[in-house]
Formats: structure tokens, sequence, C-alpha cells
């Protein structure tokens, strides 16, 4: 860490709404080049932190000091602060998307970024432009400049993102979840490129993130925020080996990383009564905190039964879904054909859990529709219980669908944001004609019981809801038509650490209890391991390995499985460390041109 003086200073922050304040008293520091992480749950305020210090929260009283060198940012005038914002203080947020103009080519908007605070011509600013882009491995930059950004993959458009902010040569970069739900091997090299942008440029970090992996490999300093409150810091390697506050100990438990014991619930934080309780499955109480040095959890029941139950359904031969050979081709507008799943064939027991993991991109979710007849193929056939789904029509198809069931991955998005929780689980009652009112009103309690959600919550608003308690509403109204199967398309991957424990922890509670069959899929391996029983790697389209989950894993036989594997972060800044070497050895071995995971810099090879 440098000796130098702060470029950043934050102290005794709090940011008020009227009665509410959400933030109470937050302070850090950060110099330059320093990397620092604001870790916590959804709703501890490292975001609204993060929004404060770019005075872009409207509506809220701010106290405290921010200051940037010898500058209060809190007391700058409009105009003054517009020059810093973007300027000396630059941000990356979570979803690159929705941060970019859908109408203006990449181009246009990194020389519109870069002449804002720059008095240079278009021509010039358009070199910078391409300079950026190279910088940040955008390949074949000067013809990237004419594409819009819905022609970029996440990862891509969110180097563009981290370009557009580093135009201005900011002295603090702000990134914001900036690796949430990309996948594993797109979130190696984002992280790897920030990494390198603080040691190139000294260009102060502050890392807001839910995934103490992440925070793991790249920050030499952790906040750990809970409820607007900073409850501890310091240096990384000390925070996660020897975590002071129980809160700490908990996030730190709740971790699944492939050291998770597949055969027992994970940790979470509410069973330490930290949090205001919240319905948890039942049995979610741990008897292995991983991290948790005082292990102040009960267990009430283990997971061995259902790891029996799953097995069990392996070895009993009775396949429920059977795809065939599946392949499913698109059509571009310019009349380009793209085949998107490639002769794909597995098979899915029934109580079992199959998990489906890869990239962005890799066909996963394309193969889920196709599962459940939610668009045509082209070729092959799928099987469900003897019944074809693309072959049916009208009734039988109605029928057949009672049967089969989709969560989808962001829960807001799913959820009619203008009906109550009860309405929402009622929907497919109504479309289906189940039931009178009395009828479909248990119907609705019972699917709310088991997903350990309070009656009272029948009547909010999803608006009034946190993402855990979004998503139990998704998995309720899946539930209600009392199906055999259910595709989990990415259901955790927007969920923080904490929230994915409780959720998970349920999925696997109403398998056993209710004998469900499960196609789980994620870009995430060490969720997959620890959900499914049998594993399908996918890659651009084609399954390239499949196996039993221990055999994968022990022994992965195809190199993108390794790659993947490679990939994945570990919640231990020390074995991070030494990840990150490993995988880049191994890709130098191989002689590749570009690594999955890229070698680590000065600063990640620190400790």
């Amino acid at each position: 860490m440098t000796d130098a003086a702060p470029v950043l200073r934050v102290q005794d922050l709090t940011v008020s709404y009227g009665d509410v304040t959400p933030v109470k008293g937050i302070s850090f520091a950060v110099r330059p080049g320093e990397r620092i992480g604001l870790v916590g749950e959804s709703g501890s305020g490292k975001s609204l932190t993060a929004l404060s210090i770019m005075r872009l929260n409207d509506g809220a009283k701010l106290g405290g000091s921010i200051r940037l060198r010898d500058r209060e940012l809190l007391t700058l005038r409009t105009r003054e602060m517009t020059k810093v914002r973007g300027g000396e203080i630059a941000m990356v947020y979570q979803d690159p998307m929705s941060s970019l103009n859908p109408v203006r080519t990449i181009g246009h908007q990194l020389v519109e970024a870069i002449r804002l605070h720059e008095r240079v011509s278009r021509q010039a600013a358009r070199a910078r432009a391409v300079e950026l882009l190279t910088e940040v491995g955008v390949p074949l930059p000067e013809e990237r400049l004419s594409q819009y950004p819905h022609e970029f993959s996440g990862g891509m458009r969110q180097r563009v993102m981290i370009a557009m902010a580093m135009s201005s040569r900011p002295a603090v970069l702000i990134a914001d979840e900036p690796t949430t739900a990309l996948d594993v091997t797109t979130q190696s090299r984002i992280i790897d490129l920030l990494d390198r942008l603080a040691e190139d440029h000294g260009t102060a970090v502050v890392l807001i993130t839910h995934d103490l992996g992440v925070a793991a490999g790249f920050c030499e300093r952790i906040h750990v925020m809970r409820h607007g409150r900073v409850v501890e810091e310091g240096p990384v390697d000390r925070i996660y080996a020897a975590p002071e506050h129980p809160y700490t100990q908990a996030l730190l438990g709740a971790v699944v990383d492939l050291t998770v014991d597949v055969h027992q619930p994970i940790p979470t934080v509410d069973a330490l009564h930290l949090a205001p309780p919240t319905p948890e499955p039942h049995g979610a109480g741990p008897s292995h905190p991983r991290s948790v040095s005082e292990g102040p959890f009960d267990e009430t029941k283990g997971a061995a039964d259902t790891i029996s139950a799953v097995d069990r359904a392996r070895e009993s031969g009775d396949v429920l879904v059977d795809v065939q050979g599946v392949t499913k081709v698109f059509t571009l507008g310019s009349g380009r054909r793209v085949t998107a799943v490639d002769d794909v064939s597995f098979q899915i027991r029934r109580g079992e859990t199959v998990g489906l993991v890869g990239e962005s991109g890799s066909g996963k979710s394309t193969v889920s529709k196709a599962v459940l007849a939610l668009g045509g193929i082209d070729g092959g056939a799928v099987v469900f219980d003897g019944q074809r789904p693309h072959d049916l029509r009208g009734e039988e198809l109605r029928r057949l669908r009672r049967r089969m069931q989709m969560v989808f991955q962001d829960p807001f998005s799913a959820l009619n944001r203008r009906q109550t929780v009860a309405q929402i689980i009622e929907a497919p009652l109504l479309a289906h004609g189940i039931g009178t009112r009395a009828t479909r009103a248990e119907k609705v309690r019972e699917a709310m019981h088991r997903v350990r959600l309070d009656e009272e919550f029948a009547h909010r608003l999803p608006r009034s809801m946190s993402g855990g308690q979004c998503q139990r509403v998704s998995i309720a109204r899946s539930l209600v038509l009392e199906p055999e199967f259910l595709v989990l398309d990415e259901s955790v991957s927007a969920l923080d650490v904490s929230i994915q424990a409780q959720v998970l922890n349920l999925l696997r509670d109403l398998q056993t209890e209710l004998g469900l069959t499960y196609l789980f899929i994620s870009h995430d391996l060490a969720v997959i391991r620890y959900m499914s029983s049998t594993v399908a790697v996918m890659q651009h389209g084609r399954i390239v390995e499949v196996g039993a989950r221990d055999a994968l894993f022990a022994n992965p036989q195809h190199e993108y499985t390794r790659s993947l594997m490679a990939a994945i972060p570990v919640a231990d800044p020390v074995l991070e460390r030494r990840r990150r070497a490993e995988a880049a050895a191994l890709w130098q071995a191989q002689g590749a041109v570009t690594a999955v995971v890229p070698a680590p810099t000065a600063a990640g090879a620190r400790g």
C-alpha cells in the first residue's frame, strides 16, 4: 500500500431521506493506486455511499465530509461538481446496458465522453477512443466504434464503460458491482483489467461488491457494511483470516465455492439472528460454518436426505426429460444464420438435478426454452415423460405445461410490479381455470408456506420486498400448479451471498419435500456443484463434457471445463492469489494467446 496522502477521504458520511437515514456515519480513505472494497448485503448502504461521493442521490440530505485531495465536495457548486464528476472521479455501474445509449454507436458515446473533459478535435478524440478500447482489451477497436451496445456481449459492454470512465484519467474510480451476473471468465478479465488500470495509472479504486471471492483477490483493505454502518474494516488478509464481527463471519460462512460441503446446508446470516427475522427454509441452520470461528449455528436438519434422494433418483433410471440431439438456428437481420444450440443431448431422471453450466452466449437459455417448448427447434427432439412437447398443440400442450415451470434470473423483472404477491401467485391458477376463489386462495397460502413467506406478504407489492423475497415469490408462483419439473435459469446469479444461500437451501428442501426434478442453469460452477448430481458443460452451443458431479469436479476431462474451474474466485486472499498464479501458469504452458484468468499484476500478487 502506498504511503501517499489519501486522494479521497470520506468522514462521518450520513445520507438521509426525511426521517430515514440509510447511511449512518461512514468513514474511509483511499490513496493513489490503492484498492479498497465496500462489501455487504443488498440494502447495506454501499451504492448510496457511492452515489453520495458523486452527489448523484437527488433529494437526499448529506452530512459529514467528502474530500477529494484538498477540496470539500459537499460544498462545491453544481458547475464545479460537474467537472469533478466523470473527470476526477468516475464510476462504473452494475448494468452497462442501462448506462449506454442504445441508439448511439459506441464510438459516438466514447468521443462525447472524451471531449466533455478535454479540448480536443473530434478526430483526436476518435484516436483516443481507439487507444482506450485497445487498453481495455476490446478486439478490432476501430471496427467496434461503429457498432451499437446491443452488438456487444455483457463483458465487452462493461469494458466499454471502463474505457469511458478512464477517458478523463480520473484520480478515483468507483466500480459498483461491475461483475454481478457476468460469467466467471468474463468476471476474471474485468477484475484483472481494473487491477492493471490501478497499477499503471495510479488510479484509486473503490470496489463495491457482495462477491467476497472477487474482493479477496482484488482489494487491499475491506470495509464490511451492514444497515448503513461499517461494522468491520482492515487489511484484506486479516479480515478473511480472522474476522472479528459476527456479521463478517456469517457473510464468509455463506460463500458458495468449490470447498463447500455439498452434503450440508449453507450457513446463512439470519441463522445468527443478526438481521430482522426472515422466514428461513426448514433446516437451513448449518453445522459447519467454514469461516465462523465460534460456530453459533444450531443444526436442526442435515442435507444428507436431499443428497441421498437425488442419488437414488439417478440410480433409478426413471428418465423424466430426454433431450435428443436438439438444434436451434437463428437468422439475423443481415440474413446470416447462427447455430445457437448444436446437437445437444442429455437426460434428467425423476427427482434429480442436472446442472447446465457455461459462459454467457454458450446456449444455456436457448436449451431451457427448447426443453419447455417455449420456441421451436430446428432438429432433434425433447421427450417429457413419454410425450413430445413440440408436437403438441392446444389443450394437450396446456395440460403438459402445468407439469413443467420456470424460475427466471431477475426476480424483479419477472414479477408484475402492479400486482400483490397473492395476485402474482394466483395468476397461473386463473390462466388454467383452476378452482374457485376460495380454493385458489388456499393454494396461494400453501405455496407461500412452502417457500417460507409469512401471510402478511400476501398484500405487498414487489417494490416493497428484497431480491430474495421476490425470488421466493417467483418460486411460489412456479409451484402453485404443483409441477414435477422446474427449470431454474440463473435463478440466484443476481442475489447477494447471504440471500443466495437462503434460496439454494430452500430449493434443496423443496426438492426433498415435493420430489421435484430440476434443470439448474448457471454460469457459476461452484453453485452448480452444490446443487447438481449431474453436470453438463456447454461451449459455443455444444455440450463438451457431461458426467456425475463428483467425478467431473475431481477430474475434468475437457480443457474448457478446466478453464472454467480455474476462473472461480475463492473467498480467501492467500488461496485466491495462488489460484490466479496457477491459472496464469496453466495458460502460459498451453501457449494461450489470451488467458481466461490473466496473470496477476503486482497488486494481485501482494500479500
